[in-house]
């Protein structure tokens, strides 16, 4: 019999207001604090990166083996909002200045480091971080009731424990869940080879051999065979078993129906009171308002606000501005926020983007974002083609980056997968109607109560698609004459139905008791 659930383990290379890099951060940082409100007791183990401000007091220090070398490491705590916090100290992480990828600070250092490409390290800082969890366990003599991984990062944890006589009597009680957030290209921490992987990791070839696709080590299917697999939405758990999915997995997701692996989905959620419009304080925006209620004067005060920056643009240092933004109180407001990645479906944003402004001249859009050094040439092009019409604002500074959203009617979210999406429910609190295509996590959005969602399949041309249904969704703000949304009786009720829809079905404390506390109860232990 399974014992009850009290103490669980989260390991994860990015934690919100800590070091942050993508969507994993908002989920380990809500998840934990989450269960903390639901009076379980909660680790969390982090990489202490050279970007990383909170201060920490220092435990112990130990050594743990990759290969033939041995590495020092030395922990630290520290508690945040009721969660205890764990940083693992090595000179790899110190040295580097952002969670994931080279910096142009990095870039002037030396001609390997690429910015905005993958530390050629990652292999080692992703084992460092592993075993140095089991290193904690062992000399603190602590264990957990759940060891929960977030993404392929932490992905073979499983397999060093149930496999080492010695570490799976240790967490013999210990139920494993990894959480995959993104298998698409570049996500899944793959390793080349089983004689890399062997000495990469000290684990047999023939348990490797379990986890070899296409001459790769797969840490997700090994995490198949050891622990228990869940992801961020169920529509991408099913997208995640289908062969049909193919070309957004390299083959694993075919592979995943082959072997007839069972993948949970269990859709983010987000924390209502962090973006709450209501309380500027809360939602960083320069006024308040109420979507809910249908009160969105402060949105278009943020939107002058917004404008009134652009025109002499002295906005945060860390973000350069190009295009601009022509007012006109009749125009209708697109944005795209977050990372500018052909996952993202950028290429067919811009696509998009032309032949909108070149029918409605009071299209305007605002991007933005940072990433692929090739798409944010394109979209650099493209505030040069339209000034007045276009603006891209290069980077991130979380204030602007919910005013880009805040200031707009729609949200326009092209992604060409995407496993569950925060975008869509930021927007929605913002009064913000999300346009989304209808893939994986997105399709929580309900087309033409929630927001709009647009279908490809057996289309020719995907921007084309996209297009129309822009055009479709402005018309009516631009022939109304008026400033928004609120003058559209349909798109109004769309606002305050899907801001009541997030803050009640899909707030984190939901989520957990609905979800997360009846799967850490139902996965078996080993001794069970």
């Amino acid at each position: 019999m399974n014992h009850p659930v009290q103490t669980i383990w989260i390991v994860t290379r990015e934690y919100a207001g800590i070091a942050e890099a993508g969507g994993v951060k908002n989920v380990a940082c809500s998840l934990a604090e989450g269960l903390v409100r639901q009076n379980k007791n909660i680790t969390v183990f982090i990489p202490y990166y050279g970007c990383v401000q909170t201060v920490s007091t220092l435990s112990f220090a130990s050594v743990v083996t990759v290969g033939m070398h041995s590495y020092p490491v030395s922990f630290s705590k520290a508690m945040l909002h009721g969660v205890e916090i764990i940083f693992v100290h090595s000179s790899l992480y110190t040295k580097k200045r952002a969670v994931y990828v080279y910096t142009e600070k990095d870039a002037l250092l030396s001609p390997t480091h690429i910015r905005g490409k993958g530390h050629t390290d990652g292999d080692l800082m992703n084992m460092i971080l592993q075993k140095a969890v089991l290193r904690y366990s062992f000399l603190s003599n602590r264990v957990p009731d759940v060891l929960h991984c977030q993404d392929a990062h932490t992905a073979l944890l499983p397999a060093l424990i149930r496999t080492s006589p010695k570490l799976n009597k240790l967490f013999a009680k210990t139920k494993i869940a990894v959480t995959i957030h993104n298998a698409g290209p570049g996500y899944r921490q793959v390793i080349h080879g089983v004689k890399k992987a062997a000495l990469l990791t000290g684990l047999s070839e023939s348990v490797l051999n379990k986890a070899l696709f296409n001459g790769n080590i797969e840490p997700f299917l090994l995490a198949s065979e050891y622990g228990t697999l869940t992801t961020v939405s169920p529509w991408y758990a099913k997208e995640l078993t289908s062969e049909k999915y193919n070309d957004f997995t390299e083959g694993l997701s075919g592979e995943f129906e082959r072997r007839g692996v069972h993948i949970i989905g269990i859709t983010n959620g987000i924390d209502f009171d962090k973006y709450q419009t209501r309380d500027s304080t809360c939602s960083l925006l320069p006024f308040s308002f109420d979507p809910a209620s249908g009160d969105l004067t402060g949105k278009y005060r943020c939107r002058d606000y917004f404008i009134d920056q652009l025109s002499n643009f002295h906005g945060p240092s860390e973000i350069k501005c190009y295009g601009s933004i022509k007012r006109d109180p009749h125009a209708v407001y697109f944005s795209y926020h977050g990372r500018i990645a052909w996952q993202k479906g950028l290429d067919v944003l811009e696509k998009s983007v032309k032949a909108v402004l070149d029918q409605i001249p009071q299209a305007r859009f605002i991007v933005l974002g940072q990433g692929d050094s090739v798409l944010e040439s394109m979209l650099i092009g493209l505030a040069d083609k339209y000034p007045g019409h276009f603006v891209y604002l290069q980077g991130y500074e979380r204030a602007l980056a919910r005013l880009a959203v805040a200031v707009s009617d729609f949200l326009v979210m092209p992604s060409i997968f995407e496993p569950c999406g925060l975008e869509d429910f930021i927007g929605q609190i913002f009064g913000t109607i999300p346009v989304a295509h209808a893939v994986g996590g997105l399709q929580k959005i309900i087309d033409g109560r929630s927001g709009f969602l647009y279908y490809t399949e057996g289309a020719s041309n995907d921007a084309e698609v996209l297009a129309d249904l822009l055009i479709k969704v402005a018309s009516p703000i631009v022939k109304s004459k008026k400033e928004g949304c609120i003058y559209v009786p349909g798109y109004l009720e769309m606002i305050k139905y899907a801001s009541t829809l997030v803050h009640d079905t899909y707030n984190w404390n939901s989520i957990i008791t609905n979800h997360y506390l009846p799967l850490y109860e139902k996965i078996d232990s080993p001794s069970a």
